[in-house]
């Protein structure tokens, strides 16, 4: 299921306040228990506990491959973990958050986050969960679907702005 027109207002919604805040160039810094870095092939493995920060964004899991281009400029970030996540900060606003058992990054064409099998996007209480969720952070726009699963839909809790769960 996709979600259209009426109701891709609720999922902008739900990510407000904090349109283009992210900032997406700048060093890389990475953690982890082990890695296998490819220069000539523009790829690197990283596992166990790993960490990567770039700005105001946070990706963690138990396995990261990293893919550059030829001049060492970040492209994608494929993360598998229990579960891996993803965090935004935003200048006063909750972060966006999300979690998936596998999730992947792409730092350009557009930016964006794409969770799979079965992932959680948040910020502060307002939440949206999908088979795949595909998170677009400088538009603030989200596309949820849901397939199979109990029911195979997509589920979204939106609360009007200064309110929350009780």
């Amino acid at each position: 299921m996709r979600l259209t027109t009426p109701k891709t207002w609720l999922l902008s919604l739900l990510l407000l306040p904090g349109m283009a805040w992210a900032q997406t160039d700048g060093p890389i810094a990475l953690s982890a228990d082990s890695a296998e870095v490819n220069e000539a092939e523009g790829v690197s493995l990283y596992r166990g506990n790993v960490v990567l920060t770039r700005g105001d964004m946070r990706i963690t899991g138990d396995l990261m491959r990293v893919f550059t281009d030829t001049e060492r400029q970040l492209q994608r970030i494929e993360v598998e973990g229990t579960p891996a996540t993803w965090q935004q900060t935003l200048p006063e606003a909750d972060p966006r958050q999300a979690e998936a058992p596998r999730m992947d990054y792409y730092a350009s064409g557009p930016e964006r986050v794409i969770l799979r099998e079965g992932g959680r996007l948040w910020q502060g209480d307002n939440t949206v969960s999908g088979t795949t969720i595909t998170h677009y952070p400088a538009e603030a726009r989200t596309v949820a679907e849901g397939e199979g699963g109990d029911d195979g839909r997509v589920s979204a809790t939106v609360y009007p702005e200064g309110e929350g769960a009780q």
